[in-house]
């Protein structure tokens, strides 16, 4: 039973022998419980000074929720009584009512239920009144909370959200944060209730670890007696699911890892639903973004608003989980380890528009020392190559250019992607790049593997096993955050335009070739990596910044299933917000809602698209012009790679899946103003008009304007 020890492959097996509980033990006790409820129905508090009934009891609990756990679980009868008008009637008349509910209790007791002891102990909880049901051999066992509670709900209907009136109406009750929680048990019973049986087989393998963790520490650290309650750990897993899988068949180690991941991250968990409550009503919204704006962790009952479920030590739990990531319920191969979904500890979605720099700062930034790592050890790696490829040969390499958004300064944390362009003196056009990468990839594959044999670097440096002649590619990973990584693919190219200095810009001719060579949109991309690097790299850091807030919403997109055709380029997508910025002020200090709200509207008017730049070519070669006004007679949307003409980004690509989660984004926290209003994008035009004759004439424009306009206007 320990999943310190249990294979990854076995901790399924795990689930169904050791941990569901005793199907007769439970039988036994939902019986009794059944019993227990018609009794209260029946009776109620007739004899009472001031007589009421039940209006109706609701089972919660993790027995209630399907999440008990072999052992020991716990049960919760709420009962909704007709003495309760408001949220304030329960503190008035609690005791009397728990007083009178302890006579009923004993009473009905008298006749034992065969297969299940009794207990009855020191009352302990504020609120409640409590007893232990037992097998006659005590390896099973079940609390058992009754809590009078007032009826806020009323009759229930599936998939309809609470009136905005019941929870307004208990954030001016004065309640304490989940005071008033029982009233809501019903909510919270169905929202964990209805998960796959699997997502409750990995709540139930994370409540045994959780079990394990607070036996294994009980007495010895004070943190032990102040763990945050398993039902967070619950919500955690939900969270997990939804967010990383959402599939009703996954792997049981990659769900258990992705949860132990969060709690490491404890400190910038910020896990919330509006299945239950939302943003439309004032006071549910004001009430929202004070809770937002509290210390982490942040786990928002789904239920009740006012419950942060997220209180409690996580240190010690963040201590085991890291323990528990290294051993063997995480090893799916000799070597492999078992990866983690990509979650999160909170979502771009529910953040409020005015912490985006924040969330950019804690999540999106890669780690500054592992980039310091990279680029050293990018910068040892081309030097090597520069020095040791074709030593014996009259191909020599001319320079090594990083590209990517490592370049760009771009970079995702986590796991990025980067190029490594070798430009080499054996090309002399563009065609012939493809006619000799064999014999080039092979040589650089080699001189890879020395520089590897050879030199240290403080990240592991890695080169798959070679599968494809054509394609060469290495990472480098933080050999103490594992999931700080970049991959590179190892690109030979064409040195097209020489040695690049500052201002230069390319001559017409370059583009002359590149237009009567090329058969396919951006085919000689790689040629021009340094003018593309450059478009970018020296732009003002909070634009970078919502580069890469773009991209990550970008990758939010791409986990959605698509069907046919793929989304466009992110490459695009870094340019629309270059276009974005620019044509919206240029303000160096804009605001991050306002810059990321007008990209997302772009996006939305993707079929009016035209997104262009003069910088690198303009329209004094004949060939030049008419195949800029060939590119740009196609179908919108348009966004034409600044260094490479060739390339449009815009073409061929399922926009509308971007558009409609764009729309989604702009009704969503991260666009909104306190007050609820959508936050207003910058004023920028989405594309050119046509002249009459279908031809445009280029203008002047320096640093990335667009730079065509109608012939014949000023």
């Amino acid at each position: 039973m320990d999943v310190y020890h249990t294979p990854a492959a076995a901790l399924d097996s795990l689930v169904a022998r050791n941990l569901l509980p005793s199907s007769e033990f439970l039988a036994a006790a939902r019986r009794a419980l059944g019993d227990l409820a018609a009794s209260l129905r029946e009776r109620g508090g007739r004899a009472a000074a001031q007589p009421w009934r039940v209006l109706k009891i609701a089972k919660g609990g993790s027995d209630g929720r399907g999440t008990a756990l072999s052992g020991g679980c716990d049960s919760e009868l709420v009962l909704f009584l007709t003495c309760f008008k408001s949220y304030e009637d329960q503190r008035v008349r609690r005791a009397e009512i728990l007083s009178e509910l302890q006579t009923l209790l004993q009473s009905w007791w008298q006749k034992p239920i065969h297969g299940l002891s009794f207990e009855f102990p020191r009352q302990d909880r504020p609120g409640v009144l409590w007893f232990r049901l037992a097998s006659p051999d005590l390896e099973h066992w079940m609390d058992v909370s009754l809590v009078p509670a007032f009826d806020a709900l009323g009759p229930l209907n599936s998939n309809v959200k609470p009136v905005p009136q019941v929870y307004s109406t208990l954030l001016s009750s004065g309640c304490q944060g989940g005071e008033h929680a029982a009233c809501f048990s019903e909510l919270r019973r169905n929202f964990v209730n209805t998960r796959p049986a699997k997502v409750k087989s990995l709540i139930l393998l994370v409540k045994h670890w959780y079990r394990q963790v607070a036996a294994q520490n009980k007495g010895q650290q004070p943190a032990c007696a102040s763990l945050p309650p398993v039902y967070a750990l619950e919500l955690l897993t939900i969270f997990a699911w939804e967010q990383g899988c959402g599939k009703d068949s996954f792997k049981t180690a990659e769900g258990l890892k992705t949860v132990l991941e969060l709690i490491q991250q404890h400190q910038q968990l910020c896990v919330y639903w509006t299945v239950n409550y939302s943003f439309e009503d004032p006071a549910i919204r004001t009430h929202l973004l004070g809770q937002l704006q509290k210390k982490r962790p942040l786990v928002l009952d789904p239920a009740d608003p006012t419950w942060n479920v997220g209180q409690g030590s996580w240190e010690l739990l963040a201590q085991e989980a890291a323990a528990l990531g290294t051993q063997v319920c995480f090893r799916s191969g000799k070597e492999t380890s078992v990866q983690p979904w990509d979650v999160m500890p909170a979502l771009l979605y529910q953040t409020p528009a005015g912490d985006l720099d924040k969330f950019i700062g804690e999540f999106l930034q890669p780690n500054r020392q592992f980039l310091a790592q990279v680029n050293k050890a990018v910068d040892a790696i081309c030097s090597f190559l520069r020095e040791n490829c074709f030593r014996n040969s009259a191909i020599k390499v001319l320079k090594v250019v990083k590209g990517g958004s490592l370049a760009k300064g771009t970079a995702l944390r986590g796991r990025s992607d980067a190029d490594l362009v070798v430009f080499l003196n054996c090309f002399s056009q563009f065609t012939e790049q493809g006619t000799k990468r064999t014999e080039v990839i092979s040589e650089i594959r080699a001189q890879l593997e020395a520089c590897q044999q050879e030199m240290q670097f403080e990240v592991k440096f890695e080169i798959p096993k070679w599968e494809n002649s054509r394609v060469l590619s290495f990472s480098l990973t933080s050999q103490t955050m594992l999931d700080q990584s970049v991959d590179f693919d190892v690109l030979p190219a064409f040195d097209a335009l020489g040695q690049l200095v500052p201002g230069y810009r390319p001559p017409s001719q370059v583009y002359v070739d590149l237009i009567h060579s090329y058969n396919h949109a951006g085919e000689f991309s790689t040629c021009f990596t340094e003018l593309q690097r450059n478009f970018i790299i020296s732009r003002p850091t909070k634009l970078k910044s919502l580069i890469r807030l773009v991209k990550y919403w970008y990758r939010q997109c791409n986990k959605m299933p698509k069907g046919r055709g793929s989304l466009p380029p992110q490459h695009g997508l870094e340019l629309l917000t270059v276009y974005a910025w620019e044509q919206g002020g240029r303000d160096p200090q804009f605001n991050m809602a306002q810059g990321f709200r007008t990209v997302l509207e772009l996006v939305s008017q993707y079929h009016q698209l035209c997104v262009y730049w003069t910088v690198n070519y303009n329209d004094k070669d004949k060939t030049v012009r008419d195949f800029l006004n060939r590119q740009l007679r196609q179908p919108r949307p348009i966004i034409l790679d600044p260094a490479d003409p060739t390339g449009n980004l815009g073409h061929n690509a399922r926009w509308d899946l971007l558009a409609e989660e764009a729309a989604a984004y702009m009704s969503a926290l991260c666009c909104m103003s306190r007050d609820g209003t959508p936050i207003r994008p910058w004023p920028v035009k989405v594309g050119e008009q046509w002249s009459s004759r279908g031809r445009l004439r280029w203008g002047q424009h320096a640093q990335g304007r667009p730079g065509l306009r109608p012939e014949g206007q000023a």
